[in-house]
């Protein structure tokens, strides 16, 4: 560029100070005082740029491409001044002079360069060895202006330009810089509230934070205002933390101002989940302990030594089964037994009934046996009483084999245990006993409880009227009344073996067994179920369905008489308002 005389006349002459051997800070400075030199002028600085024409560099205006360098040292390989730029010590400024021939001499002032300074004109500039002005780094700037008519512009041009517009939503822009700003102020570093590691706030005498101190000092800015031993300027440092320690200026905009404001619109996520404190009381055992029994064939014998018999326990006079005691019930045998117009067997003024209540704990699964008994209901030789035992069903106990059974690819079964089991559908038998039955499904062997007495008669396997068992009826095999299922038993009848009462197991656990017997239930035969089905309902063999209408009743005189019925001891505390573990 260029100056008008009076502009050159208000220049304050600059000075310059480079370290020495520089050169490159030497060129600059030549530059920076020739351009602001009075002599120098447009044409100067266009008659020494440098053009690329037909692929050589060439100085003087004309075609070509302008040839820019990104260091004076490479726009000015001409000139010869690194012994100059080693000589040059302490502050200096560049001398510019016009000749008489109108040629511009350059001189150094300064610089350690004694007497009036050194000439270095011959050195930066030379017509005849090619060498040009150190101005070709520059390019002229030209004022001009551009006139419009308005009303041809708005005749010819569309001024609404749509496509400037911004296409992106506003508010969403808002939003996007609240948080980009939100996180450049908030501290980088979370507090450490646990250094100990103890799982709570480590905190001191006054109940504060024990760190919130030096928190402060390395990133408050209410901190960094107001005292001196910060460790972060007012410039770098961050939202204060709480409003109890921010000085004025910022005792409302602190970060738990920021969560104070937002936490009515977070009240269903930092709602915490209220914990039901368990108020039971816990259940302190009463007696001082029980009495072991190591298997279930092991038992104490009960008697009177002034009497035969207690009472209610006289073979000849059993209370429990009628009032009638004319000696007949042992003599009942087939026809000959007392029946109604249904074929349902009825005890002529039937007694009293029994219930028998224990608490047990299985501690395997393989013992079996009696585990109460009077007299033997299944005995060959005189049958008579009633009996209370536990049996074991394994998965892979042998069962007899049914007709029209078949593997999943359609192979009639020749073999059958109960875990092979196959029901009528050709559903294999592990599915079947595990979601029907319940059973199976984290054991290979599955223990039960049965109540059996004898009404009347002898032990007959095959059509023993006299006899009353508490298999109940399921979806897999229904109850049958004439005897009581035997593992390896004919024509499937020992799969009746899970109809009994199931008990889980468990080694750990205490059962409460109640069995009942009630001599007025009528106990139908197979053939006498009113109701599609009702067999296989075991809610029925309960006494809990009308047979008429297949209702739900409390007692429906009907169904089994030798019942069943178990609650483990966790269950009933906990029936009982009790806390259990």
């Amino acid at each position: 560029m260029a100056y008008t005389q009076d502009q050159n006349t208000d220049l304050i002459p600059l000075t310059y100070e480079a370290e020495s051997g520089d050169l490159e800070a030497l060129l600059d400075s030549i530059a920076d005082a020739l351009i602001r030199s009075q002599y120098i002028d447009t044409s100067i600085v266009e008659n020494n740029q440098k053009f690329i024409r037909n692929g050589q560099i060439q100085t003087g205006q004309g075609d070509g491409v302008l040839a820019l360098y990104q260091k004076d040292v490479e726009a000015n390989v001409e000139d010869n001044l690194q012994s100059v730029a080693d000589q040059i010590t302490g502050e200096y400024q560049i001398s510019s002079s016009l000749g008489i021939d109108n040629s511009i001499g350059i001189s150094i002032i300064g610089g350690g360069f004694a007497g009036g300074g050194l000439d270095i004109t011959n050195l930066v500039f030379s017509n005849q060895d090619g060498n040009p002005l150190n101005v070709s780094q520059f390019i002229p700037l030209e004022q001009s202006a551009s006139f419009v008519d308005v009303d041809k512009a708005e005749e010819f041009l569309d001024t609404n330009i749509y496509e400037l517009l911004p296409t992106g939503d506003a508010r969403q822009a808002r939003i996007v810089r609240f948080f980009q700003e939100l996180n450049a102020l908030l501290p980088p570093q979370l507090p450490q509230f646990d250094l100990d590691q103890d799982g709570s706030v480590d905190r001191g005498l006054d109940g504060s934070w024990t760190g919130s101190i030096e928190y402060n000092k390395n990133y408050s800015i209410s901190y960094a205002q107001d005292n001196v031993d910060g460790n972060i300027d007012e410039d770098d440092a961050f939202i204060h933390r709480l409003k109890s320690t921010a000085n004025d200026t910022n005792s409302s905009r602190t970060i738990e101002d920021i969560y104070n404001r937002v936490l009515p619109y977070l009240t269903d996520r930092l709602e915490v989940n209220q914990v039901m404190s368990d108020t039971r009381p816990e259940y302190q055992n009463e007696s001082s302990g029980y009495l072991k029994f190591r298997n279930p064939n092991q038992g104490i014998i009960i008697r009177n030594a002034n009497k035969d018999f207690i009472e209610g326990l006289d073979p000849s006079i059993p209370t429990w089964l009628t009032t009638d005691y004319n000696g007949l019930l042992n003599t009942y045998s087939g026809d000959a037994a007392p029946y109604d117009n249904t074929t349902n067997f009825i005890l002529n003024n039937a007694g009293t009934g029994f219930t028998i209540t224990m608490w047990v704990r299985f501690l395997d699964k393989v013992s079996e046996g009696t585990l109460f008994n009077f007299g033997n209901p299944t005995r060959d030789e005189n049958p008579f009483g009633f009996k209370l035992e536990t049996y074991v069903v394994n998965r892979d106990d042998p069962t007899v084999q049914l007709n029209n059974r078949y593997d999943s690819d359609g192979n009639q079964i020749t073999t059958n245990t109960f875990g092979e089991f196959v029901d009528s559908s050709n559903v294999n038998g592990d599915n079947y006993f595990r979601d029907t039955l319940n059973l199976f499904k984290n054991t290979n062997s599955e223990r039960f409880v049965r109540l059996q007495v004898r009404e009347f008669g002898i032990n007959d396997v095959t059509y023993d009227r006299g006899f009353r068992s508490s298999e109940l009826g399921n979806p897999g095999a229904p109850k049958y009344t004439w005897n009581a299922p035997e593992l390896g038993g004919t024509d499937g009848d020992d799969l009746r073996l899970l109809n009994n009462t199931n008990i889980p197991e468990n080694f750990n656990e205490w059962y409460f067994i109640c069995a009942s017997y009630n001599p007025s239930i009528i106990e139908p035969n197979s053939a006498d179920y009113p109701i599609d089905n009702i067999a296989n309902n075991p809610l029925y063999w309960l006494n809990h369905i009308n047979p008429a209408t297949g209702n739900s009743v409390a007692n429906s005189d009907f169904g089994n008489k030798c019942k069943v019925e178990i609650i483990s001891r966790s269950n009933l505390l906990r029936a009982r308002g009790f806390k259990v573990n």
